[in-house]
């Protein structure tokens, strides 16, 4: 210990002697650490603690996937899951709950809010309890005796002003009266953003239902069983469901997921995962940076190290020295670089809207904890001995009769160094320019979800939600009356170019985008569990003006298409090209699956181009439009084109028209289609800012890596850049001599680069739109522009040498 004390108080006084390195070396490692302390601390939140439950690791997911329809994760019917809770034996108990988002009325303003119906057992199942009151029990699964409800915290503080005394009392859900019976503890938002939660109740006719999917469940393993073991388990399950209703199940498969994994994602995983990669690549070029100057102040001490040994002390002695000055100094990064993971975290929790932020799963856990500390000190340990460890053991076998020489030059080991530190620029380099590629392609996958959605003008754009609740609106009917005086309502308001309705608008999902099955009139499936599916969409027949769709064949939807009419529809090019690519689809018949209500067999009166509804789908996804007057939906999207000027402006307008038609009906998710969008995407956005903060990083320390290694090589050839200029060398000769060596390791670092690049290219391409692995601008530009860098830093030693004094440079030693 008393010797590990000598040398950290030895190291200290060196680095304190060797300022200027110091701070750059410090630097670096700080940039390097902070990068990867900040990043870790995302990671931790989405990858290891993305549910705050004490027993989230015994939970798992049970969800339906199909390969072939490209479907990784699907919800299962009524009567899969209760036959799954009747004959799996690796739980505790199985849970399942659906989406079920209402409206909540008669005490205050309507207002829209995202709830659940789920199983009366999921709370006992997830390990949780009500902060006041009673979760749901198990005859309140019943239907009639369904009507009591539970809010979350948030919910019972913003609508209900934390009311001590609302246990049992009456609201307003869609139109009939629920007893509070509970409001659940802070932070618990299980499933994510659920503000109230319902019981799941099944009729006689739903307990049948094979091939209507809407429940997602989940399962506590039992203590003794694995994840393997019940994924096994449900397998064989699975199977003999599959062969008794071949008809609900071929096709499909059953993956059993951990709780975390299933509510992060596998997008988030991988971007996850890119993101931490790209800052692990910047630690090593910062590594590799304080290696190169260990190996110049090495140089330097190389007498101090030779008495050393001529006075007894080991090579590991010497080693240690070393490597307890790397180490000290990367801790100092570390230090500094905490400060900066703190701003990092900072950054990227205050930008992150609010609307977004409630849909990442663990979002709210990301903070700067003590798991981070130790990783920080973690690798401020490795980065030490990274740093150090090459200049220790070069500098350690020093030959002492050559390091005592006053004029010793050209020994072996200074060959060796040499090549370990041109070994090192080749790896920054390399390390620089696959990082720029990342950084590139993803800041291109950025611009080109916003090129793909200006054709919409979303500027000038308003958008909003209403849904109309079942006690007042249940037949068809109804709707139609409503959506046609809100329309003629909308119409009126000035400042309103023209207004329109839809299901759904591009990007107002998320990134992704829900598909319905369809028929096609006349081609029965190719085999058993192919299964046709496309975006329905019903729209008002302005949809397409609105949205700047243009018509490629046939007409678009007209107000003559009403309820007495033949039932008609529009395709998208995709869903022409994919199912009528040998024929014309005019006057073809198609109709939705047996689901949907409204699902007559449609003629194809037109075929449009395609859009784009969500960054998650590279392809375009086929879509069918279909008229409101012909099959009006409860869930809308109110469209309103503004003459100019900001669209916020007509929302208090917009809603005193809907409240004088239903004052009960809430609107919601009001936005520019601009701002729908720009959520949407925000995602890719922090990914592609991130990247490009790392690429410029990992830039600026490749170049300062080049400059250090030729200003250090020119100042151990100054005595024979003397020589040359003394016999008559010019100086481009001495340019050409030192670029030379420069340029050599940057083409080396290029050349060993661009083909790792690229195959991280193929990796990553397929997350990305409009983006191909083989992308020019990526792997031409950027690797001129590090070219171009590196040869700066190379040229600024060059022209230092080519004007050397030739007196001066042969006195020099």
């Amino acid at each position: 210990m008393g010797t590990l004390l000598q040398d950290i108080r030895f190291g200290g006084r060196m680095l304190w002697k060797h300022r200027l390195t110091t701070i750059v070396s410090l630097i670096a490692l700080a940039l390097g650490i902070g990068a990867n302390t900040a990043i870790f601390s995302v990671a931790e939140a989405f990858l290891l603690h993305p549910v705050p439950l004490e027993n989230a690791d015994r939970i798992v997911a049970l969800v339906g996937a199909q390969p072939r329809q490209h479907i990784d994760l699907n919800s299962v019917a009524p009567a899969t899951f209760l036959d799954w809770q009747k004959q799996a034996k690796s739980f505790d108990e199985l849970g399942a709950y659906k989406w079920d988002t209402v409206n909540l009325t008669g005490d205050s303003q309507p207002q829209r809010i995202q709830a659940f119906d789920v199983s009366p057992n999921l709370f006992h199942l997830l390990g949780v309890h009500s902060q006041m009151g009673r979760v749901f029990l198990p005859q309140e699964e019943e239907p009639g005796a369904d009507r009591v409800i539970i809010l979350s915290q948030g919910l019972w503080e913003r609508r209900y002003a934390s009311n001590p005394d609302i246990l049992n009392k009456t609201i307003e859900v869609n139109g009939k009266n629920y007893r509070v019976v509970g409001v659940m503890g802070k932070g618990f938002e299980f499933p994510i953003t659920a503000e109230a939660w319902l019981p799941l109740t099944f009729s006689a006719a739903d307990r049948e239902k094979r091939g209507d999917n809407y429940l997602w469940v989940v399962g506590h393993l039992r203590p003794e069983v694995s994840i393997s073991s019940a994924a096994a388990e449900m397998q064989t399950i699975f199977q003999r469901l599959t062969a008794a209703y071949p008809d609900n199940y071929s096709g499909w498969q059953l993956r059993v997921l951990p709780l975390g994994a299933f509510v992060t994602g596998d997008i988030t995983a991988q971007y996850t995962l890119l993101l931490l990669g790209a800052v692990g690549f910047v630690l090593l070029i910062a590594c590799v940076n304080v290696a190169n100057v260990q190996f110049a102040r090495v140089t330097g001490r190389s007498k101090e190290l030779a008495i050393r040994a001529t006075l007894g002390g080991s090579r590991w002695r010497i080693v240690r020295q070393l490597l307890t000055e790397s180490t000290l100094l990367s801790l100092a990064g570390a230090g500094v670089g905490l400060l900066l993971a703190r701003w990092e975290i900072d950054m990227i929790l205050t930008h992150m809207p609010a609307d977004v932020a409630k849909f990442i799963a663990g979002w709210q856990t990301i903070s700067l904890d003590l798991n981070a500390f130790l990783f920080t000190l973690g690798i401020a340990i490795v980065s030490g001995i990274i740093s150090g460890i090459a200049p220790a053991l070069l500098s350690s076998r020093s030959n002492v009769g050559e390091a005592l020489k006053e004029s010793a030059r050209g020994s072996s080991v200074g060959a060796g160094r040499h090549r370990m530190r041109g070994a090192l620029v080749v790896a920054e380099v390399s390390l620089a320019l696959i990082l720029l590629v990342g950084a590139g392609l993803l800041v291109k996958n950025f611009r080109g979800l916003l090129a793909v959605n200006e054709g919409y003008s979303p500027k000038t754009l308003l958008t909003m939600n209403l849904t109309l609740p079942d006690t007042q609106y249940r037949q068809e009917a109804s709707r139609l009356s409503f959506y046609e005086q809100a329309l003629q309502r909308l119409s009126t308001i000035p400042g309103e170019q023209t207004a329109g309705l839809a299901t759904s608008i591009p990007y107002a999902g998320g990134g992704g985008v829900s598909q319905n099955y369809f028929t096609i009139e006349g081609r029965p499936p190719s085999s058993r569990g192919e299964l046709v599916t496309a975006i329905i969409e019903t729209v008002s027949p302005n949809y397409f003006q609105i949205l700047n769709i243009g018509l490629l064949n046939g007409r678009l939807l007209a107000d003559s298409d009403g309820d007495a009419s033949p039932r008609v529809c529009v395709i998208s090019k995709s869903l022409a090209h994919r199912y009528f690519s040998d024929q014309n689809p005019l006057g073809r018949k198609i109709k939705v699956s047996s689901a949907e209500a409204g699902n007559a067999w449609m003629t194809v009166v037109g075929v449009v181009n395609d859009v784009h509804y969500g960054w998650i789908n590279k392809e375009d996804i086929p879509t069918i439009y279909r008229s409101f007057r012909q099959s009006p939906r409860q869930y809308t999207t109110l469209l309103l084109r503004t003459t100019g000027g900001d669209p916020l402006q007509l929302v208090s307008s917009v809603r005193r028209e809907i409240n004088a038609l239903d004052p009960s009906l809430p609107l919601y998710n009001v936005k520019s289609m601009d701002r729908v969008i720009t959520e949407s995407i925000i995602g890719i956005a922090y990914v592609a800012v991130i990247m490009s903060a790392v690429g410029a990083i990992a830039l600026v320390l490749a170049s300062v890596g080049v400059y250090g290694v030729m200003s250090y090589a020119v100042s151990e050839r100054i005595h024979e850049i003397g020589i040359r200029l003394s016999l008559g060398a010019e100086t481009r000769d001495i340019l050409r001599l030192v670029l030379r060596n420069g340029l050599f390791l940057t083409i080396l670092g290029l050349a060993i680069g661009l083909p790792l690049a690229f195959i991280m290219a193929r990796g990553v391409s397929s997350l990305l739109f409009g983006v191909e692995a083989a992308d020019p601008a990526a792997f031409i530009g950027l690797p001129l522009l590090l070219a171009v860098v590196a040869t700066l830093a190379c040229y600024l030693p060059a022209r230092r040498a080519s004007r050397v004094d030739p007196l001066q440079a042969l006195r020099h030693e």
